[in-house]
């Protein structure tokens, strides 16, 4: 495609037979670790060290040694069947979790994310340490709080186990759409329990706005279990193991680590088509009407790839996945898989007098982006989502830049002033909570007035300095948290300067 004109995108708000006998090394060193009665055990640093190997088939040779980095982040064990009419999944989850903090922890929650949009996710049993524990359910049902038989001390762990069922939304309910079963497609959006970051505030299980992400985790380890019918095409955080088939139904085993987040979509109508770079192999999953936008997909990512590779640092996985599904917005990002509004795959349609794959071609951008600001170097979504969502928009727009010029750089950055303009160009901070914004102001600040501040540190700095700071900042926080103090603090260092008036003015509540 040429030079993109006053491009205005539509993301998140508008609208992711190998070696048994290792897997089964993992399976059962996880279940050693296990408590007898309510007891809870001291971890072994090296054990869990030596069971994480495995992840490191989903990972390229550089990354190899990564696992081996977290000997102690939580791990997911997931057994998701899925049978026609996709109605419900069916959930078995096994988490192990040991205490990173340096304080005793009387009791862990647990996130229950499909419940933000309505109550279709149901636990209906949990063992700790082995022994049956009350389920208790919290924040409007979103939260499921783990009351501990012992206090868990620094550098012990337990483990949790949970049955539960989860019904799949037919319509695009409150979410969006990212969770749902419509027009053939299965997309699933943290159809399991996840355990939030534990910061200086405690847990992080505040409810949180719908118009705005929801994750906020530290990087943990899935082991996956899918069973589903044989003809389900399937797109997933990680990479397949082992696949077996039998009785027109297949299991499948997927791994993934280390990640924040774990998704998968599918649909018996999805065609696949591949593009190797470097060690990565970029898969784009579409509906067999849509080929020219499947294949427009694959080479957005694809491109998108190699800039932000440069730019920062190399795509740790073996895997992205690109997939469409429906929804009520430009894409969604996940670990090692984005989605993107499947509406946007038919070249045939226009939106608000814009093509179709203009659309998706900003889109696909801004959530491969995120692989870098938010898989990678993650920061509460919830009470500071300029940082991703100002990234991923930056981000987006050095694919525009490697990949047509300056020209149209210049040309996607004035869409984020005409989303400023929603908001009549108001100085509203771009640091404030999710909660702290209407619909309205928070597509117009977060998409709009957050990345124009970053370009307005790129012209203070210069281009030499300010690019040398963006890859210390992803080096320095690669796998990690990043806050806007930290932001600040390593801008100030790069530049040399006192950046308090440039936070005053477009960062911080006055």
């Amino acid at each position: 495609m040429g030079t993109m004109l006053n491009i205005e995108i539509f993301e998140e708000e508008e609208m992711k037979d190998t070696n048994r006998i290792l897997l089964s090394f993992l399976l059962i060193g996880l279940l050693v670790t296990a408590c007898t009665g309510a007891q809870q055990a001291q971890s072994s640093n090296l054990a869990a060290t030596d069971e994480l190997a495995i992840f490191s088939q989903g990972l390229i040779e550089a990354e190899q040694d990564t696992p081996q980095q977290f000997p102690t982040a939580t791990r997911y064990e997931l057994q998701l069947t899925l049978t026609e009419p996709y109605a419900e999944v069916e959930g078995q989850e096994q988490i192990t979790y040991w205490n990173n903090e340096d304080v005793v922890l009387e009791e862990i929650y647990l996130r229950m994310f499909p419940n933000n949009a309505g109550d279709t996710m149901v636990v209906s049993k949990l063992l700790v340490a082995e022994e049956e524990s009350p389920i208790n359910i919290e924040y409007e049902n979103t939260a499921l709080r783990v009351d501990l038989p012992a206090a868990l001390q620094p550098g012990e762990s337990v483990i949790l186990d949970l049955t539960y069922t989860v019904q799949i939304p037919t319509d695009f309910g409150g979410n969006y759409g990212l969770f749902s079963y419509m027009d053939g497609v299965l997309a699933l959006d943290q159809v399991y329990a996840i355990i939030p970051v534990y910061d200086d505030e405690g847990w992080n299980v505040e409810i949180p706005a719908l118009n705005g992400d929801m994750i906020y985790a530290d990087p943990a380890f899935f082991s996956v279990t899918i069973q589903a019918p044989a003809d389900l095409v399937i797109a997933s955080s990680g990479v397949v193991v082992e696949e077996q088939e039998k009785g027109g139904m297949k299991t499948q085993t997927v791994l993934a680590g280390p990640v924040r987040d774990f998704y998968l979509a599918a649909s018996t109508n999805y065609r696949v088509v591949s593009e190797q770079v470097g060690e990565t192999l970029v898969t784009s999953y579409y509906p067999s009407e849509y080929e020219e936008g499947g294949e427009f997909a694959l080479q957005v990512g694809v491109n998108a790839l190699k800039s932000f590779n440069e730019c920062f640092g190399t795509y740790p996985y073996t895997e992205l996945d690109l997939v469409s599904t429906p929804m009520q917005a430009g894409g969604m990002e996940y670990s090692g898989i984005v989605a993107m509004g499947i509406q946007y795959y038919d070249a045939s349609q226009n939106y608000s007098g814009m093509p179709a794959l203009t659309i998706l071609e900003s889109a696909t951008a801004h959530e491969v982006g995120h692989e870098w600001f938010f898989n990678l170097v993650m920061n509460d979504q919830i009470d500071e989502p300029w940082i991703d969502e100002g990234m991923a928009q930056y981000l987006a727009s050095l694919y525009y830049e490697d990949t047509y010029g300056i020209t149209a750089a210049q040309s996607y950055q004035d869409s984020w002033e005409a989303r400023w303009n929603r908001a009549g160009h108001a100085a509203i901070p771009i640091g404030l909570p999710v909660r702290d914004y209407d619909e309205a102001e928070y597509s117009a600040i977060i998409y709009g007035r957050a990345p124009l501040f970053i370009q307005s540190l790129r012209e203070k700095m210069g281009d030499a300095v300010f690019f040398d700071f963006l890859k210390t900042l992803f080096e320095k926080y690669e796998w990690g948290i990043l806050t806007t103090e930290e932001f600040r603090a390593l801008a100030e260092e790069a530049c040399g300067c006192d950046l308090q008036e440039d936070f005053e003015t477009w960062v911080y509540a006055q």
